[in-house]
């Protein structure tokens, strides 16, 4: 069973991050490496960390998600970055239900399933509410009802958690990190993916991970954020939206004839 590096970049989350450190520690098949970047370290992430099976780093200054992911994805040692957010609790087997799609490519994105509270993409489970903060999370409601949940498909997905071959990772540069604080990255990463040559963006139905949603990138002001829309396409030459609903799929479920279209388009 493969090995990830997970990657948690958290900014003054330490009850959300508390839970995604239980998560992945406790609903994890095997033990996993586990990478903390601290952006505005202090005092509460230092007394967090003491004593913790994590590596970490940190910044004083906020640095943004990106810039976080790519330092912490410099100390990783394992073959394969698991990136994921400090608002989410991965549920059991979440790791173990990513393995055997590791093998089908040497280039290939993965990623798990959310479970959200509230309306939600096409690529996550919604309506599904077990608690919307850290005080009011029901946990053991949710590790007793979490088996129902599963979706016995596929989908095209490149949302979070997500799990590349860290040499996929080192040759495409990580994220960009002009995407402060890090809205539209992950549409980013994906382009620089598929151009590197991966054509499966694979989100596991059975992988679930339950995700608090937004509990970080809503403390940001607007006036803070980069226009990742306008950026993407000035970028690639390419609406993010077309990249992703007319190249990738995503939100689609997976079916045999979506898998034929795509092989043929990524040949031409």
């Amino acid at each position: 069973m493969k090995q990830f590096s997970v990657i948690i970049p958290s900014w003054k989350n330490i009850a959300l991050l508390d839970l995604v450190y239980k998560g992945v520690k406790l609903n994890s098949t095997i033990e996993h490496e586990i990478i903390v970047f601290f952006n505005e370290y202090g005092e509460e992430a230092e007394k967090w960390v003491a004593g913790k099976a994590v590596i970490s780093d940190s910044s004083l200054v906020n640095l943004g998600v990106c810039a976080a992911v790519n330092r912490a994805a410099k100390l990783a040692t394992t073959d394969y970055i698991c990136y994921m957010n400090d608002d989410m609790y991965p549920l059991p087997g979440w790791d173990m239900a990513l393995q055997p799609y590791l093998e089908i490519s040497d280039k290939i994105w993965i990623s798990s399933t959310p479970v959200e509270p509230g309306k939600a993409n096409p690529c996550a489970i919604g309506f599904c509410d077990y608690g919307t903060s850290p005080q009011n999370f029901r946990e053991d409601d949710l590790l007793r009802d979490y088996r129902k949940l599963k979706r016995p498909y596929n989908m095209f997905s490149t949302w979070t958690p997500s799990v590349i071959p860290k040499s996929n990772w080192d040759a495409i540069g990580g994220f960009d990190e002009n995407y402060f604080p890090g809205f539209g990255s992950d549409p980013d990463l994906a382009m620089k993916m598929y151009n590197y040559g991966c054509s499966l963006f694979i989100g596991v139905g059975t992988s679930l991970v339950y995700h608090f949603a937004r509990k970080t990138v809503s403390r940001y002001d607007d006036k803070e954020l980069i226009d990742s829309k306008a950026y993407f396409r000035k970028k690639w030459g390419i609406s993010r939206r077309k990249f992703l609903n007319n190249v990738l799929y995503r939100g689609k479920e997976i079916t045999p004839g979506l898998l034929k279209k795509i092989h043929r388009k990524h040949r031409s």
